[in-house]
């Protein structure tokens, strides 16, 4: 399947972006560093994916968004597929310039409709959307940023607390001190709800590149996937801000976490690339 990158690009940052592949995010290149803040599976092919497909085995990696459900969910309007419909949905290209980029996805199974836009502003990428919910039912939007788990990274976040997504998934006993220090092939993974006290997270790998995310709008949640090897081998740490407090909508709809339609959605991220002035310890 042929598809088509998108270039944003400055003296600081070269950002690629796939409209036909979920309008993701396939690269973020600091130009200073050669570092790239975007994780991709060397296993698989850049290809379209069936809509049907099951995720996991099919993930090529990339920054996407994932509506309106994580887990396989049915809503008034039919069946929410493994991982929701925007990341194996073809975005269009309404504006482009080469520090800015528009996209809109519209022919969805849930009648729903997206546009995001990227602005390329120094060394800062940020990206807003706008999506109007058309259904009547709860819903999720989450990001899902892949970021590479290199040499050692650290994630520096102001957390309250820590849970595990699901009891049995995952091989890290102490989460609050063993989940933000990543070394590749440690055979470690995990997935977990993390209580901030604000919307910022810091990445800084074994080079003292860092990555700078904040996020705003409907976005209240903060969820961490990863993984060291441990887990289909691949060495990822997925960022994922999200509208509701639980991957499955039941649990949080009981706790009043979670978003219902009809409604305009709105919410957005930016990231900040840079070298650190600090050192890991």
């Amino acid at each position: 399947m042929s598809y088509s990158l998108k270039v944003l690009e400055n003296d600081n940052l070269k950002i690629e972006v796939i409209p036909e592949l979920g309008g993701r995010i396939n690269s973020i290149i600091n130009k200073k560093s050669k570092k790239d803040w975007v994780w991709n599976n060397s296993s698989l092919n850049k290809t379209t994916v069936n809509k049907y497909s099951e995720y996991d085995s099919n993930w090529q990696g990339g920054w996407e968004e994932l509506f309106p459900n994580d887990a396989i969910e049915n809503f008034s309007w039919g069946k929410g597929l493994d991982h929701g419909e925007l990341w194996s949905s073809p975005w269009s290209v309404d504006k482009i310039s080469n520090k800015s980029l528009t996209l809109s996805a519209i022919n969805l199974d849930s009648g729903s409709s997206f546009e995001k836009s990227f602005v390329l502003n120094e060394n800062k990428l940020s990206v807003n959307y706008s999506g109007l919910v058309h259904f009547t039912d709860y819903f999720l939007f989450k990001l899902h940023l892949a970021v590479p788990v290199s040499k050692n990274v650290n994630i520096d976040c102001d957390f309250i607390d820590i849970s595990n997504v699901d009891e049995n998934f995952g091989n890290i006993s102490d989460l609050k001190n063993n989940f933000f220090n990543l070394q590749e092939n440690s055979n470690l993974y995990g997935f977990a709800y993390i209580n901030l006290q604000n919307n910022n997270v810091k990445i800084t790998d074994e080079n003292f590149d860092t990555l700078e995310l904040s996020y705003s709008g409907d976005l209240k949640y903060f969820w961490l996937f990863q993984t060291q090897g441990g887990w289909n081998e691949h060495n990822v740490l997925v960022l994922e801000p999200a509208s509701n407090s639980k991957k499955y909508l039941v649990d949080a709809v009981r706790e009043n976490g979670a978003l219902k339609g009809p409604r305009e959605f709105k919410c957005s991220y930016s990231v900040i690339i840079d070298k650190s002035n600090w050192h890991v310890s």
